[in-house]
Formats: structure tokens, sequence, C-alpha cells
């Protein structure tokens, strides 16, 4: 089983070199691999129910987008569980038992997508435990940032959290190329009918379930094996609680959702989105490459916040999604016009970059902002610097866990948006405008906090 650990002291450069560094590396590894396996399976419905109609399920364009929204939103509530039962059972230990629980998502996918008359509510069911996937960051993430020192959080964490997102891209990318084989020979089950206009062949949906199932058996021994358990941080509820009561709490929830959740909610949309306003072009090929781009830059956006300020570069990043989004007003088709898929593409991924960036400079900003805090206090007050760092650090880690809760709700809210803006305008555009208002508060809020000149909590 996981290593226990009963002494860490990632701030002191002697322990860092001989030891420390060496295992946090394996950890964060480690922690990459089941992140990364956990982003395939949240997002992995998104390419199914893009397939759905064209093997004979009969769903309105309003239960399709309603069937993308539900693990993100699954997902946002997954993480008040995950976020403190980590620190109680073990990272180390969690990480092999959430990698685990992907077996759930993977074989109720296999199951339903081989039977057209599934009812509904079943495949809200199974649209459910893909987010399962969805509550790994919130244990993952706040786990591996315990294992860093200071100036080497934003690094870590944005490969971390890079690199596992880009789970969402392997996904989109995997799954079209999976379906169209029968890898599993008869144990797989038999072929479903695609037809769409005058193309039909067969295809095997249920392999978008079954493809994870060595990796998830794999990965969970390594975890189970390699992995390290800290000293019990015992996160509460009431850890929670207490880092909401600070203002700092939800500026950061402001921004990461603007990020994070544009990520989540864009990769979950994108395939339905395209298809509804360019119906003439197959878009699957593209849908992988924003993701991609996103997960990219996270990395980017982590240490941009550790060299230039974590504030600046969210300010940043929300600027460019707000240009951005003009952009793809601009490519939409319209009464006179069929638009231009090639503006809309690239626009979009020029989102996906911006949100990537945003990602790693916004998460970042908690553990900096809250140990930032705690050494003003401890300044002010005179208590013992320690026990303020301490504290700073559980609040920072409490902080972080809430912003994840929150953000991934982004996931949800954008796809949603899509299905009702068309259900009742019969437009995207005012869900569009909706988020380019967002961007623009969320730019705002960046700089009077975190970047102007005179902040006292500028980073």
């Amino acid at each position: 089983m996981t290593v226990s650990i009963k002494r860490w002291e990632p701030e002191n450069p002697i322990f860092w070199l001989r030891r420390g560094r060496r295992i946090a590396n394996r950890n964060l590894w480690l922690s990459i691999l089941s992140l990364h396996l956990n982003f395939n399976i949240w997002m992995m419905w998104s390419m199914v129910v893009v397939n759905l109609p064209a093997v004979g399920f009969a769903l309105s364009n309003q239960q399709q987008f309603l069937l993308v929204s539900i693990p993100p939103l699954v997902g946002a509530l997954m993480r008040l569980l995950y976020s403190w039962i980590w620190s109680w059972v073990g990272g180390g230990l969690w990480l092999g038992i959430s990698t685990l629980l992907l077996l759930l998502p993977a074989v109720g996918v296999a199951a339903v997508v081989q039977d057209i008359s599934t009812p509904f509510p079943i495949l809200l069911l199974v649209s459910g435990l893909c987010g399962i996937g969805g509550g790994a960051s919130a244990s993952h993430l706040s786990n591996t940032s315990f294992f860093f020192p200071k100036a080497a959080k934003g690094l870590a964490m944005g490969l971390n959290a890079g690199l596992g997102n880009l789970g969402v891209s392997v996904a989109q990318l995997a799954i079209p190329v999976a379906i169209l084989l029968p890898l599993f020979g008869a144990a797989g089950g038999m072929p479903q009918i695609w037809g769409v206009g005058g193309a039909v062949h067969p295809v095997w949906l249920q392999n978008a379930g079954y493809l994870w199932l060595p990796f998830i058996v794999v990965i969970a021994l390594a975890c189970l094996l390699y992995a390290h358990d800290l000293p019990k941080l015992r996160i509460t509820p009431h850890d929670q609680l207490d880092a909401m009561r600070d203002p700092h709490t939800w500026y950061i929830c402001l921004l990461y959702m603007g990020s994070y959740g544009t990520f989540l909610g864009f990769a979950a949309a994108f395939p339905l989105l395209a298809r509804n306003m360019f119906p003439l072009i197959d878009v699957t090929p593209y849908a992988f490459i924003g993701p991609m781009i996103c997960a990219l830059s996270r990395p980017l956006g982590g240490w941009m916040g550790d060299h230039i300020g974590g504030g600046i570069a969210t300010m940043l990043s929300n600027g460019v999604m707000a240009l951005a989004t003009v952009g793809v007003y601009l490519s939409m088709p319209t009464a006179s016009s069929g638009g231009s898929f090639w503006l809309f593409l690239a626009m979009f991924q020029l989102i996906f970059f911006a949100a990537g960036v945003g990602n790693g400079s916004s998460f970042q900003l908690a553990p900096k902002v809250f140990l930032l805090q705690a050494g003003q206090q401890a300044k002010a007050t005179g208590l013992n610097v320690a026990e303020a760092y301490a504290r700073g650090g559980r609040r920072g880690a409490s902080a972080m866990n809430v912003s994840s809760v929150m953000a991934a709700f982004g996931g949800f809210v954008i796809p949603k948006s899509f299905g009702s803006a068309l259900a009742a305008f019969g437009s995207f555009l005012p869900a569009f405008g909706m988020f380019f208002v967002f961007y623009l508060v969320s730019m705002l809020v960046a700089w009077w906090q975190y970047s102007r000149p005179g902040s006292r909590m500028r980073c």
C-alpha cells in the first residue's frame, strides 16, 4: 500500500534537496497520470452524445446539450466530497481509490450505448456517473500543493493540472478513432450502424468506455504501491467554511471560474455547438485541438504567475477571452451569411489558449494570497510566524478546494446556456453576450485585487 511520511519540510532547503524533491516529483507524476485518466472519463460523454442520434437514439437538441452538461455538474458536486476526504484517507491512498472508482462510468457508458431503446433517465444517470472523474482535481491538486515549496507551487500545480486536463483532448481524439474499430472482438459486443445523410458505416460506441479499463487498473495499482501519504492534514468542512468567510476566496473563485469553467464548458459543448452552427462541416477532427491547447498552456500560466504575477497574468487572459468572444460573434451564421467556420475555429482556439493561461495563473493565487495574508497578519499582531503560515497554508488549500468546486459549475452553465439560448431565442448570441460581460468583470477584479500598484495582495 501507499507509504506514510511522518516528517515533511519542503521549505527547508537541505531537506528538499536531499529527499523532498525526489518524493515530491514521484507523487506529482502519479497524480498527473491519475488526473489525466479522470479527465478522460469526465469528458468522454461529450464525444458519445454527439454520435447517439446517428446510431438511432431519438434525442432533441435540448436533451443533447443537457446530457453533456450533467457530467460537469456532477463533477462539481463530487468536489465537495473530494476536497476534504483525501486529507483524512491520505493523499496517496486516495489517488488509488479515486482512480478505481472510474470503473463505474467506463462500464456504464459501454453498456447503455449498445441499446437505442435506453430510456432518457438512464442516459442521464450514466452521464452523471461520468461526473465521478470531475471530482479528482479538488483532491489531487490540493494534495500536490503540500509536497512543494512556495517558490515551486505554481509550476508544479500547472504541470499537474495542465497535463491532467490534457485528458479531455486525448479522449476527444482517441474516442472517434476507437469507435471505428472492433478493438475487443466478440467480447466487446456487436457494432451499431452509424448513418448521417448518405454516409453509413459500423461503429462500436461501447469502445468509448471499454478503452479506458486497462489504464484504470494499471494506474490505480501504481498509485496504491508507489504514492506517499503526507502527515494527515484533516481538512474539514469547517475549514472550508472558514475560508469562505474571507472575500479573497470568492475573488479567486470568480477568476478561476472564468478560466477553468470556460475550459470545461466549451470542451463539453464545442462538438454540439459547432455541429448546430455549421451542420455541413464534420467538426469531429477539430474537437480535441482546443482542449489540448488549453491543457498545454496551463503550465505557462503557472510559470507566469511565479514570474510576473498571478494577478497580471489572469487579467491579461480574461482580456484575450473577451476579445476572442467578439471574434466568435463575428464568425456566426446570420440570415444573409453562412458565417465563417475557420474564423469560428480560430477564435475558439484563442479562447482555449487564454483559458489555459488563466487556469494556471488564477489557481496558484490561492496559496500565495493566503500565505501573504498570514505573513502580514503575523507582522501586524506579533503572532508566531510558523503558526500563522500553517494556518495560511490550510486556508489556502481550503480556498483552492472552494474555487475548484465553484469553477466546475462553469462546465454545467456553459452547455446549459447554449441549450437554453437556442430554445428561447433561436440563437446562441445571448449566451456569448453573457460570457463576454463575465470576462470583463473578471478582468476588473484581477486588476483591482491582485495586479494594480498599491494592492496589499499584489502577487
